[in-house]
């Protein structure tokens, strides 16, 4: 799948957050692999797992920075954050992997992944850049 792979569009300018959503993008793509090589229940379990605990430590990561910088839409940002990780714990603890909608899953994912990050977590760099918050910009 095409939208799977990492595309300037989503880079935010910071390094750190590009970094981690390389990731995110990654475990996504795993997922995705597991669904199509028709992968053992268990297995899928523990990557939907992985991706819940890396957006809860990425969600943090991201959240911290904003607090750091007194980014002045935290509470909107953390808010879709928040919803995301409900939706994942949903889907996680609630339903038998065999009744999860798989390729509807993937779809959601990299749907808010794009959206979010082309979108929302953009703005975010943009503040950064433009506050010269250079201790997050000087890897990049």
């Amino acid at each position: 799948m095409k939208d799977l792979n990492w595309k300037n569009q989503y880079s935010v300018g910071v390094f750190e957050i590009d970094a981690e959503h390389r990731i995110f993008l990654k475990t996504i793509k795993k997922i995705y692999h597991a669904f199509e090589s028709e992968m053992d229940d268990e297995i899928i379990k523990l990557l939907l797992e992985e991706l819940y605990k890396y957006a809860d430590f990425h969600f943090t990561s991201e959240e911290n920075v904003m607090l750091m910088n007194d980014y002045p839409d935290y509470k909107s940002h953390k808010k879709q954050h928040d919803e995301l990780i409900q939706t994942l714990a949903n889907t996680i603890n609630f339903l038998d992997v065999k009744k999860i909608d798989k390729e509807q899953l993937i779809r959601f994912l990299i749907q808010w992944f794009k959206e979010h990050t082309a979108s929302i977590d953009l703005k975010l760099g943009t503040y950064l850049k433009e506050s010269k918050a250079s201790h997050l910009l000087e890897n990049y």
